[in-house]
C-alpha cells in the first residue's frame, strides 16, 4: 500500500513538471513570434478595458488590454509616449502611420467565448509600410528611425503569428508622399525627447550649442493659461514688496547701531541683505514687462522665450538676482548655524569669530560667485513662462539638478546640523546651570539666606537661566522659519524637475489638438474653441505649486528681521526719529551708538579761542585745585564745634572733602 501511495505521488509530480514544460514551451514560441522577447507572449492578467488613449479613439477596435507591448502598465503612460508622435502623424507621411502606433501602444484586444485573447499587435508588413513612407522624411531632417517602432518584434501571418492587417495594404496601391517640410516651422526641433524634428503651434525653433530646441513664444499661453501669469505678477509684487520692506528696515537698524550686532548675529544681517537684493527680481515686474526679462528675438524677429539667455540684459540681471544672492542667502545661513554652533558648543567669543570673518565672506560671496560664472559659460539660463523672469534649469534637467536642487538640500543639510549640535550644547550649559541652583542642605540654604552675595549669586544664576531660555527659544523659532520654507521650496523644484518632461509633451500634444479645428472639438481638456480661437482652458502644471515655490523663496526674508524686533529697536528708531525731528536735542553718532548731548553741559570747545582756554585752564589745573582745597580748609575749620574740656580733637583729622570734578571729568560723565 505503501508503494502504492509513492509511485501515484511521483507521477503527480512528473505530470506537474510535464505541464510546466509545456506551459513554458508554449510561451517561448509565443515570445519568438513577437520579435524574439518571452514576455509578449504571457498571459496578461487583466481584462479588456475601453481604450482612453486620445490618439487611438477612432481605431477600428475600442479595447485594448494593458501592459501593452511596450511595456507600459496603464493607458495614461501609453498616452503620454504615443503622442511624441503626433507631429510624424500630422505630416502625413503615411495613412497608415496612426493605425500602426496605436497597435503598438495600444493594441488590440478582443473576447472569443468568453475567454480574452492575447493583444494583438499590427502584422510586420504595415510597419515596413509605414516605415518605406516615412523613413525618407526622417532622413531627411538627419535623424533615424525610433527604435520602439522596429519593424523586426512584430509577427507575421505566415509565421503563425496573430496581428492586424488593413486590407489591400500592399506597396503598388499606396500613394507614397514625397518628403516635404514641417508645415510649422523650417527647422527641425526637438518634441519629448524622441521625435525630433518639428515644432508644433505656439512655439518655435530656435539654435544653440548643442542643436536647437522649441521655444515658447511670448506672446502665446503653452503650459499657462493669461489668467495663472497674471496672478502671478500680482503675487510676485505683493511679496516680493514685503519682503524688500522687512529687510530693508533690517538692515538700516543695523546701520545705525552696527555694534549691536557681533557674530553669530552679524550673519543674519548679512542673510537679510541676500534677501533684499533678490526681492529686487520680483518687484521689478511692477514696472518692467516679462518682454523685457524673460524673452527674445530671432533672427526672423520672432519674440520666444530665452534659451541662452545672453542676449538680453533683462534676462541676465534677474538671474543673478535670483540665483547668486539665493545661493548667498543658503550659504550664510550654514555660516549663521556654524557660529552659533561655536558660540555655544565651543565657547568662541564674538571676538573669536570676527576673527573668521574674513572666511566667512570668502565662501558666502565666493562660491555663489563661482556657480553663477559656469551657468553663463554653459549658457543654461532660460527664460520662465509663468513669472516672466530668467533662471537655471528650464530648459535643461541636468542643469536645474546640479546647480538649483543639489546645492539647496546640501547647504539645507549642513546647516540643520549645526543647528542639532548647537541645541545639544545649549541644553547641556542649561543643565549645568540648573545643577550648580540646585536645592542645598538647610544649613547651607540659612547660611547663603544671611549672606548678600549668596543671594546675588542665586538671583544672577536663575537670570541665567531665563536669559538662555530665551536665547533658545529664539534660535528655535527663528531655525522653524528658516528650515520650513526651504523644505517646501526644494519640494517645489523636485516636483517640476520629476514633471517638467511631461508637461512638455502635454503641451506639444494640446498644441497640435487645437491647431485641427476637427480634433478641437473633442479635446477640450486642454483647450476650447471660441469668437477669439482655440485657447488655453487651465494650465497644464499645478499653478498652486509655483504659487508655494514663490511665495516660500522670499518668506524667509520677511522674517529675517525677527532677530531685531525688540524693545532696543524701537528706542533706537524712537531716538533717530526724535533727532531728526528736534534740533535742540541732537544726538551724535560715535562708535555705532546714538548719544544725546548734555543740556547742562557749556559748550567751551566751539571757536579757537576758547579751545585755547580750556588748553590753559587744563594746564593749570593741578595748582588751581590745591588753592581751592586750602580755602576750603580754612573755611572747615572756622566751621567746626568749641573744643571740650575733655576732649581734644585735633584740625588734622579732619579729612579734607575731595576735590571737584575738572571740566572733562563733568562732560565724560554726562556723555
Amino acid at each position: 500500500m505503501m508503494v502504492m501511495t509513492t509511485f501515484r505521488s511521483i507521477s503527480t509530480m512528473l505530470q506537474s513538471l510535464i505541464f510546466l514544460i509545456l506551459l513554458a514551451s508554449r510561451c517561448s514560441v509565443q515570445g519568438r513570434e513577437l520579435g524574439g522577447d518571452p514576455s509578449y507572449g504571457l498571459e496578461r492578467p487583466r481584462s479588456c478595458e475601453r481604450i482612453t488613449v486620445p490618439m487611438c479613439k477612432e481605431m477600428p477596435y475600442n479595447k485594448t488590454r494593458m501592459p501593452n507591448l511596450l511595456g507600459h502598465f496603464t493607458q495614461n503612460e501609453a498616452a503620454i509616449h504615443v503622442h511624441e508622435f503626433m507631429p510624424m502623424v500630422n505630416l502625413g507621411c503615411s495613412k497608415y502611420l496612426r493605425f500602426f502606433l496605436c497597435s503598438l501602444y495600444a493594441p488590440m484586444c478582443t473576447t472569443v467565448s468568453g475567454t480574452d485573447i492575447p493583444s494583438i499587435p499590427s502584422c510586420k508588413s504595415i510597419c515596413l509600410e509605414v516605415k518605406s513612407t516615412c523613413l525618407p522624411l526622417l532622413q531627411s531632417l538627419n535623424y533615424t528611425w525610433p527604435a520602439p517602432l522596429e519593424c523586426e518584434r512584430l509577427p507575421t501571418p505566415s509565421d503563425g503569428g496573430l496581428c492586424m492587417e488593413f486590407p489591400n495594404i500592399t506597396s503598388s496601391n499606396v500613394t507614397q508622399k514625397p518628403p516635404h517640410k514641417p508645415p510649422w516651422t523650417s527647422r527641425p526641433a526637438s518634441i519629448g525627447g524622441v521625435i525630433q524634428g518639428v515644432c508644433p503651434p505656439r512655439q518655435t525653433w530656435v539654435a544653440t550649442r548643442d542643436g536647437g530646441v522649441c521655444a515658447p513664444l511670448c506672446t502665446e499661453d503653452v503650459l499657462f493659461r493669461s489668467a495663472d501669469k497674471h496672478f502671478a505678477e500680482v503675487w510676485m509684487v505683493v511679496w516680493g514688496s514685503l519682503c524688500f520692506v522687512s529687510t530693508l528696515f533690517t538692515v538700516l537698524t543695523f546701520w545705525l547701531e552696527p555694534s549691536r550686532f557681533r557674530y553669530p548675529e552679524r550673519s543674519i544681517i548679512c542673510l537679510s541683505i541676500c534677501y533684499l537684493i533678490y526681492s529686487l527680481a520680483y518687484v521689478s515686474r511692477l514696472v518692467l514687462s516679462s518682454e523685457l526679462l524673460s524673452c527674445e528675438t530671432n533672427h526672423n524677429g520672432i519674440s520666444h522665450l530665452a534659451v541662452e539667455g545672453l542676449e538680453t540684459y533683462g534676462c541676465i540681471v534677474t538671474f543673478i538676482l535670483q540665483y547668486y544672492f539665493g545661493m548667498a542667502s543658503s550659504i550664510w545661513w550654514v555660516v549663521l548655524t556654524l557660529t552659533w554652533f561655536l558660540s555655544a558648543g565651543k565657547k568662541w567669543s564674538p571676538e573669536a569669530l570676527q576673527a573668521y570673518a574674513s572666511y566667512f565672506h570668502a565662501a558666502s560671496w565666493g562660491l555663489p560667485a563661482i556657480a553663477t560664472f559656469l551657468i553663463l559659460i554653459f549658457k543654461q539660463v532660460d527664460g520662465d513662462e509663468l513669472s516672466g523672469l530668467c533662471y537655471v534649469g528650464n530648459v535643461e534637467s541636468w542643469a536645474h539638478m546640479g546647480f538649483v536642487v543639489a546645492p539647496l538640500s546640501s547647504l539645507l543639510v549642513l546647516g540643520m546640523l549645526f543647528i542639532g549640535l548647537g541645541f545639544v550644547a545649549l541644553f547641556k550649559i542649561r543643565k549645568a546651570i540648573k545643577h550648580q541652583s540646585a536645592p542645598v542642605s538647610p544649613a547651607r540654604a540659612f547660611a547663603a539666606s544671611i549672606s548678600f552675595s549668596g543671594h546675588s549669586s542665586s538671583k544672577r544664576l536663575s537670570s541665567n537661566i531665563i536669559n538662555l531660555e530665551k536665547l533658545m527659544v529664539r534660535i528655535g523659532v527663528f531655525s522653524v522659519l528658516y528650515v520650513l520654507p526651504a523644505v517646501c521650496l526644494i519640494a517645489c523644484h523636485v516636483y517640476e524637475h520629476i514633471n517638467k518632461h511631461r508637461w512638455k509633451i502635454m503641451a506639444s500634444v494640446a498644441a497640435l489638438d487645437c491647431s485641427q479645428p476637427s480634433m478641437a472639438d473633442k479635446k477640450k481638456h486642454y483647450y476650447e474653441t471660441g469668437s477669439l480661437g482655440c485657447t488655453l482652458e487651465y494650465s497644464i502644471p499645478s499653478v498652486e505649486i509655483f504659487m508655494l515655490k514663490i511665495f516660500m523663496s522670499l518668506v524667509v526674508g520677511i522674517t529675517s528681521g525677527m532677530w531685531i524686533w525688540s524693545a532696543k529697536t524701537m528706542v533706537l528708531w524712537q531716538r533717530f526719529f526724535m533727532s531728526c525731528c528736534n534740533s535742540r536735542s541732537p544726538q551724535r553718532k560715535k562708535d555705532g551708538q546714538l548719544y544725546r548731548m548734555a543740556a547742562q553741559v557749556p559748550t567751551i570747545i566751539g571757536t579757537d579761542s576758547n579751545r585755547q582756554a580750556f588748553k590753559v585752564s587744563h594746564h593749570h589745573h593741578q595748582s588751581g585745585n590745591q588753592q581751592q582745597q586750602q580755602q576750603q580748609q580754612q573755611q572747615h575749620q572756622q566751621s567746626l564745634p568749641p573744643v571740650q574740656a575733655f576732649h581734644e580733637v585735633p584740625c588734622h583729622s579732619v579729612p579734607p572733602p575731595p576735590p571737584p570734578p575738572s571740566t572733562a571729568t563733568m562732560h565724560m560723565s554726562n556723555v
